[in-house]
């Protein structure tokens, strides 16, 4: 279950990671909530299904039943997490490595 967990948080981080960059860099802050909320999800649900691809029915409680329901709970759970790692992680960092790149 631990491992599980740490899959579940490195994906939520790395998906705050790209979409800081898409928000900034691809879309340089034109792009709406709604497109943005759907970019995330289109990612949670991705790794959503990596995440339940790489993981054995031993890496679950016994409580949970080894289904592709769970997809949509690690899509859930990704999606959730993604969120604090993106605003408290990666926005300060991206922003200032921007102004550090337009300043030069």
């Amino acid at each position: 279950m631990k491992i599980l967990l740490l899959i579940l948080l490195a994906f939520s981080v790395f998906v705050g990671l790209v979409m800081e960059f898409y928000k900034k860099i691809i879309r340089k802050d034109k792009a709406e909530e709604f497109e943005i909320t759907m970019v995330a999800w289109a990612f949670s649900v991705f790794f959503a299904i990596v995440t339940f691809m790489i993981t054995s029915r031993g890496a679950l409680p016994e409580e949970l039943v080894y289904t592709p329901i769970l997809i949509l709970l690690y899509s859930v759970l990704i999606h959730l997490f993604q969120l604090p790692a993106c605003q408290a992680l990666w926005k300060p960092i991206l922003k200032k490595w921007i102004e550090r790149k337009s300043d030069v």
